[in-house]
């Protein structure tokens, strides 16, 4: 089971005006939350729900007390969440938390309002960001390297089944939607990193093009902060390598531009790759029916008499040919390219052959949008298509 803040913060509200009682621990709270949800204590995961009240508590949000006494400490709610839900008590709404559950919007001018009005910072940048610290860090590195990089310690816990980059861009957003603090802390540690004052440091190209997209926003870096500033209006690009790649990507299969846009205009053409080949298996599923994955499902997709998919006429020696020679190069596309991504971290790849690979998943994308399914009458080889 997942927490959703909001989703919590509405039951606490409604939860204070019907079943008060409910709120007398944290564990009380769980146990009522499970109602009518066919769920047991072991779905209900007390480590997020404690992970969750601890963000509303440093977002101002909520409040609770604690049934500690002299000479006895609360247990750690890392190590035995459990215990800490059941030690909590009187949870209840902060009049922001009770605002937020009743979608009720104040405006007020922001405590920052020389460096902060409350404006987003631009998604993109906050991902390309994450992604480039989980692609240096372990798992164990990722919430200590934040710790130590000013991020408060009640949001850098270890990561919960996500990527290491999931991770990190949630205690993004966690910070994002924390009130001035939250966005205050954020804007600091991107501003640090940005100038390279932290232990890891980005990249002179990635950083290059967020301090461009971040100015497009009206984000600048001054003293180590991130801060607003005037929007700066994009000029007539130059032949960049990006704007480069751009344009050869426009000539590539829908479904990869869709796909590979957003990680473009960050530089990260191996995870654009990487997307791409999960357009393929989505299709191929789609088309065969077949519920597998990787090169099991290709094996069986383009194999048998008929095929679930059918790229040639199998009463001829040429289209018998075709089939077994395309099943053997999307089954060696997704061994060879795919799976490398998939079981280790991304390698840098030149822009010419990470733009090569995603010629290939292009190609592989045009040869399923010409092929046949059993009961369609297919002709002969399918005319290559002219991109879109």
């Amino acid at each position: 089971m997942r927490w959703d803040d909001l989703e919590l913060l509405r039951l606490i509200n409604d939860l204070e005006q019907a079943e008060p009682a409910s709120l007398h621990s944290g564990f009380s709270l769980m146990d009522r939350s499970l109602r009518g949800r066919n769920l047991t204590y072991e779905d209900s995961d007390p480590a997020l729900l404690s992970h969750e009240l601890r963000i509303a508590l440093s977002a101002g949000y909520l409040e609770f007390d604690d049934q500690s006494w002299a000479g006895q400490q609360m247990p750690d709610p890392d190590q035995d969440p459990h215990f800490w839900l059941q030690r909590i008590t009187n949870v209840r709404l902060t009049i922001p938390g009770r605002d937020r559950a009743r979608g009720i919007v104040v405006h007020t001018p922001h405590p920052d309002s020389g460096e902060d009005d409350g404006r987003l910072i631009p998604g993109s940048s906050l991902e390309a960001i994450a992604r480039a610290i989980g692609d240096e860090y372990t798992d164990s590195q990722v919430p200590r390297f934040l710790r130590e990089s000013g991020i408060p310690d009640a949001l850098a816990l270890q990561p919960w089944n996500v990527e290491r980059w999931e991770f990190v861009l949630g205690v993004f957003d966690q910070l994002g939607a924390g009130g001035a603090a939250g966005r205050r802390d954020l804007r600091t540690f991107i501003g640090r990193w940005l100038d390279g004052d932290l232990q890891f440091q980005p990249e002179q190209e990635l950083r290059s093009h967020l301090l461009a997209q971040f100015a497009r926003q009206g984000w600048q870096v001054r003293n180590g902060r991130l801060v607003i500033g005037d929007r700066v209006r994009p000029t007539e690009p130059a032949a960049s390598t990006l704007s480069r790649e751009t344009r050869r990507v426009a000539d590539l299969h829908p479904a990869i531009r869709q796909v590979a846009a957003r990680y473009l205009d960050s530089g990260q053409l191996e995870v654009a790759i990487f997307e791409s080949f999960k357009a393929v298996i989505r299709k191929v599923k789609d088309l065969s029916g077949l519920d597998m994955d990787g090169s099991d499902l290709m094996t069986k997709a383009f194999n048998g008499n008929p095929p679930p998919i059918q790229f040639g006429d199998s009463s001829t020696e040429l289209g018998r040919d075709i089939q077994e020679g395309y099943r053997f190069i999307f089954m060696g596309a997704i061994r060879a390219i795919r799976n490398r991504d998939a079981h280790q971290p991304f390698q840098p790849l030149s822009e010419q052959e990470a733009l090569e690979e995603l010629g290939l998943i292009s190609l592989l994308l045009r040869r399923l949008d010409a092929s046949s399914s059993p009961g369609q009458e297919v002709s002969g080889p399918p005319a290559l298509s002219r991109p879109q």
